[in-house]
């Protein structure tokens, strides 16, 4: 089981996954009929929830959230490779002398 890194963590990754959590108790919260949500209506509390849901699943599936140490680390060699300070010949040649 990979271990997650917290060492590595930004904040903007922090806040995604907190923002996520949140969304996904409100949910909970009103599936079993609690509503954490100050809305009279109940509809427009449950179209509220689910907009938030959805909204937030969607960020979170779409930016990419390294939370382990080797999706960091792979992050890490991405932005060198992209500012130019590593070759990407260079990552190649060293992932084939590993697959070796």
């Amino acid at each position: 089981m990979k271990k997650i890194n917290l060492n590595g963590l930004t904040a903007e990754s922090v806040t995604g996954v907190l923002l996520l959590l949140v969304a996904l108790i409100n949910s909970v919260l009103q599936l079993v009929g609690i509503n954490a949500l100050p809305i009279e209506n109940e509809e427009v509390a449950a179209i509220v929830s689910s907009i938030f849901i959805i909204v937030t699943s969607l960020w979170n599936t779409w930016k990419n959230r390294n939370l382990s140490t080797a999706s960091q680390l792979a992050q890490s060699i991405t932005d060198s490779l992209k500012n130019g300070e590593i070759l990407e010949e260079d990552v190649k040649n060293l992932i084939n002398k590993i697959r070796k």
